[in-house]
């Protein structure tokens, strides 16, 4: 019997029915191991540089708190580089070293581009680019991106579920600046709502039993 990684399959034929993929030998000795390869090196050596990262972000912008105050202390750059590094850290650690849920990601990736862009445009005076347009459409790609992983994979919708579920109820956040009158341009607010609304309704209608049992799951009822 040969079994689809993708699909969580068992089958006798030699390509998954569902992906086509081909089985090989390998993958089906990899499938026959107890537990996942655990490379001790690699896990050091991501620790280390996950370390040295955040020792670095925070020396680089305690400098640049120095240097702000020094020279120039009737306007704080000094924020500017700290939500940068925030961000550059967030990417480093928890995308590219993390071997978090792809999920999980795209979320972090989503809202730490938010506080960046939110950080940035506040500091920069009434702009207001960022929660007028940016910010919106950022999150309309996030909840696009996870919409399709989730067809894409199939049997393993359901853990993403609980990252969509925020995404979501993200959508909502330019609608909320726009009522406080943060943001003054209204249709994006309203197409990132929308969307959201939209992609649970689709949710509902499409996995309608499935949806609601991880619902009840997650939350309890």
């Amino acid at each position: 019997m040969n079994r689809c990684q993708e699909c969580e399959i068992v089958t006798e034929e030699q390509t998954c029915p569902l992906c086509h993929k081909v089985l090989s030998e390998v993958e089906q000795a990899k499938d026959r191991r107890a537990y996942p390869v655990y490379d001790q090196q690699e896990y050091k050596m991501r620790a280390r540089i996950s370390k040295l990262a955040i020792i670095g972000g925070i020396l680089a912008t305690l400098i640049c708190f120095l240097i702000n105050v020094i020279v120039m202390p009737h306007f704080l750059w000094v924020f500017y580089v700290a939500v940068a590094i925030f961000y550059l850290l967030v990417s480093l650690n928890h995308t590219i070293l993390s071997a978090s849920h792809l999920g999980g990601k795209i979320t972090a990736q989503v809202i730490s581009l938010t506080i960046l862009l939110l950080v940035v445009d506040g500091m920069s005076g009434s702009v207001q680019w960022s929660v007028n347009y940016v910010v919106p459409f950022v999150i309309i790609a996030g909840i696009m991106l996870i919409s399709v992983i989730m067809i894409k994979v199939r049997m393993k919708w359901t853990g993403y579920i609980s990252f969509l579920l925020m995404m979501i109820a993200l959508g909502f956040l330019p609608l909320i600046l726009y009522f406080t009158g943060v943001a003054n341009v209204l249709w994006p607010s309203v197409s990132a709502a929308s969307f959201g609304a939209a992609t649970f309704i689709a949710m509902l209608l499409i996995a309608n039993e499935a949806f609601m049992t991880q619902l009840g799951r997650r939350f309890h009822f």
